[in-house]
């Protein structure tokens, strides 16, 4: 294949990479090129300064020319990164088509919201230059969604540089594979996305920066990473080496992929895990950024990312797309869950109010002998922080700062603080002063998404999920056993703690295998057998083991009590055996039950409260609450729910913070009592420490509350 690469003027243009998807060349003197006749398209690596009335074209023996047309770019370059948009057509687009929800989640992107927010974009961010869309571009891979997409991209008034993410290839099935990574996701048939999109990789430039999108779901499936690899290679070679490059890839890559490469990138962006996560492993920056139209699996609001390169590297701002009502609360809710947005507001039952260093989101606090210690996230750079408060007056006593963010509350065990980044790397810390003791790395920083706590046992924790789980010794951060056969990996994260009871170790799991798996504390070993817990459902078909919240022992009963997909799971802590089911509403749950002499106390996500009780599961009383969150925070929801944390019990009284600002509290018998305002909406479990209770709010503040207040 050949042809001439033009400009304005109609004259061949030199030196403009042209490639087929696996060889790349250069144009001559005069704007011609020459490749194999290989490969479905041939395109062209847009240079700096420029864009193309069509940058890509069928392959064809004949001659493939494309025009370049000046594009004005300068620096600092600003990019609005969005992902995972799910585009779902609910009726179907063409006319007379019965309507019919199609959406896996019914709450995804609609077309006029997708439009609204890209014609927004020149007003709300004006110094933006370009999009990056980082796959999952629809929800279900069929032609009406595609062919709603491409109207959506050309009203767009920023470029828009796309790549295909996995639900771009379902073409409206959902069979699973496991890759030969041992990586749990959907088969691919990637036919759709060509025909309406084109390329699924390919190259441009902006100043100072070369740009890769590749598509991730086929290289991860092994469907042609030897060809993409290859085109990756060629395309390098042709960029001068002092010319940093970033990737766009649907997932985090990892070493599958960067250990192939010539030279690393200076950055990633990529989506996928619904989740907000920004890391530098090995001088590049990895950023993850949360669905773009609802909430995220990590209770993150729907948000964009502003990528500002400026010749050498990139800084970040996170943008939460939401609104909220109190114009007192918009500098704090307009960072909520990103950075800390310290509140002046104050109110009467608030003993004292501490800022931490980044955000405050889901994690609670923990509590040793006068003093607070507390995780600390930053979205928009990579960092975190383990802090420790004074109990009484919640002065600071030191801040250990991180490499990445601590999305959950350290783990203290003696005179160690133990804390978990999203890495995966786990630190003991001296309680006292903060000084590092030790850190255990992470087996993969690249793809552990460490939003589960560590869980402490006889001078020891166990830390991990399902994939790879790890039991460290705190005097030294050994790995004592260590577990990654258990089910295969998988992109949706677990905020589950393990459950140790004795020497019974309740992994958390989501979403396979589809059966609760329990371990021995001293060896790592299994002790509830596949084929009994097999025997005891049908995981699969009910979605039960679903599982995002840490589970809890009830000894009265000897079950274990599962926080599952719009249920609560009784299982016998012997066998690993179903006991009961209690369906509920609530979907996706991150809060663990609390068990109580009435019954077991669940938090309905977004909903309200539910007591079960302890021997069947029926429902007791079911309480609805009426108050709302200043912008969506459950998983695929673009609805602002009531609350989110789960309640704490005391003195026969239920204690529950709402994410209206307010603490609210009720009998055992679900009757309201009080509902004290603190001020902040807040996500995170209260925890009591005796006359004062403490929580986080989403303005990034620790607060004290009085007990007697509230009781």
């Amino acid at each position: 294949m050949h042809g001439t690469v033009r400009g304005a003027d109609g004259i061949g243009l030199p030196g403009v990479i042209v490639s087929n998807g696996q060889d790349t060349t250069r144009t001559d003197d005069d704007g011609t090129y020459t490749l194999p006749e290989r490969g479905r398209f041939v395109f062209v690596s847009r240079p700096e300064g420029f864009t193309a009335t069509r940058w890509w074209f069928p392959a064809t023996p004949g001659p493939v020319d494309f025009d370049l047309v000046e594009q004005q770019q300068s620096l600092p370059f600003e990019i609005v990164h969005l992902t995972d948009t799910h585009l779902s057509v609910p009726g179907g687009v063409a006319e007379g088509t019965e309507r019919k929800q199609r959406s896996m989640y019914p709450e995804g992107g609609l077309s006029d919201q997708f439009t609204a927010l890209l014609r927004s974009l020149p007003s709300t961010l004006p110094d933006a230059q370009a999009i990056f869309l980082t796959g999952d571009l629809v929800d279900t891979g069929v032609s009406d969604e595609y062919e709603a997409l491409v109207e959506v991209l050309a009203a767009s008034p920023l470029p828009v540089h796309a790549i295909p993410g996995n639900h771009d290839h379902m073409n409206g099935r959902s069979e699973t594979a496991i890759s030969p990574n041992n990586y749990l996701t959907n088969a691919a048939d990637p036919s759709a996305y060509e025909n309406h999109l084109g390329p699924r990789w390919y190259s441009f430039d902006i100043p100072g920066l070369h740009v890769v999108a590749m598509d991730w779901h086929t290289h991860e499936l092994g469907l042609d990473d030897v060809v993409q690899e290859e085109w990756l290679r060629n395309d390098l070679a042709l960029v001068s080496p002092d010319t940093p490059w970033a990737l766009l890839f649907h997932d985090q890559p990892n070493d599958t992929l960067l250990t192939n490469v010539p030279r690393p990138p200076v950055a990633t962006f990529s989506g996928h895990w619904h989740t907000s996560r920004v890391v530098r492993v090995g001088g590049t920056l990895h950023v993850n950024t949360a669905p773009t139209f609802f909430a995220g699996l990590d209770y993150s609001p729907p948000s964009l990312r502003r990528a500002v390169w400026d010749g050498t590297e990139f800084t970040l701002d996170t943008v939460a797309l939401h609104l909220w009502d109190d114009a007192r609360l918009a500098p704090v809710l307009s960072k909520s869950t990103i950075a800390s947005a310290p509140n002046a507001s104050t109110v009467e039952a608030v003993r004292w109010r501490t800022f931490l260093t980044g955000a405050g989101h889901r994690q609670g606090v923990s509590i040793s002998e006068g003093q607070v210690f507390i995780g600390s996230q930053i979205e928009d750079s990579p960092g975190g922080a383990v802090e420790a408060l004074e109990l009484d007056t919640g002065r600071v006593l030191w801040t250990a700062h991180t490499a990445s963010s601590v999305k959950v509350a350290p783990t203290v065990v003696g005179d160690v603080v133990v804390g978990v980044e999203v890495t995966g790397d786990v630190s003991g810390y001296d309680r006292t002063d903060g000084t590092l003791l030790w850190t255990c790395p992470s087996p993969d920083p690249l793809r552990r998404f460490a939003w589960g706590a560590a869980s402490e046992a006889d001078g020891s924790v166990v830390v991990g999920d399902q994939a790879d789980l790890r039991r460290i010794d705190v005097n030294d951060g050994r790995v004592l056993w260590r577990r990654t056969d258990l089910a295969p990996h998988h992109n949706l994260v677990s905020h589950t703690a393990p459950l140790i009871v004795d020497d019974l170790v309740v992994a958390g799991f989501w979403p396979s295998p589809e059966h609760p798996i329990g371990l021995s504390l001293a060896t790592g070993d299994n002790l509830w057998t596949q084929a009994a817990a097999e025997s005891s459902a049908d995981f699969r078909k009910t979605k039960r083991l679903l599982v995002m919240g840490t589970a809890t022992y009830d000894a009265s009963t000897e079950t274990v009590l599962l926080p599952g997909y719009s249920a609560t799971v009784a299982v016998d802590a012997a066998s690993g055996t179903l006991t009961w089911v209690a369906e509920h509403a609530g979907n996706y749950s991150a809060t663990s039950p609390v068990v109580t002499d009435r019954g077991i106390l669940v938090t309905v996500v977004g909903r309200g409260l539910t007591m079960l009780d302890r021997t069947d599961g029926h429902i007791l009383w079911d309480l609805e609450i009426d108050s709302a969150a200043p912008f969506p925070m459950q998983p695929y929801s673009k609805q602002a729910g009531s609350v989110l944390a789960p309640p704490l019990v005391l003195d026969d009284t239920i204690i529950l913070p709402c994410l209206d600002g307010t603490i609210r509290t009720y009998s055992l018998d679900g009757v309201p009592l009080t509902t004290v305002s603190v001020g902040v909406p807040t996500a995170a479990p209260l925890v009591d420490a005796g006359h004062l209770l403490i929580g986080v709010g989403l303005d990034g503040g620790v607060y004290a509350m009085d007990r007697e207040a509230l009781l």
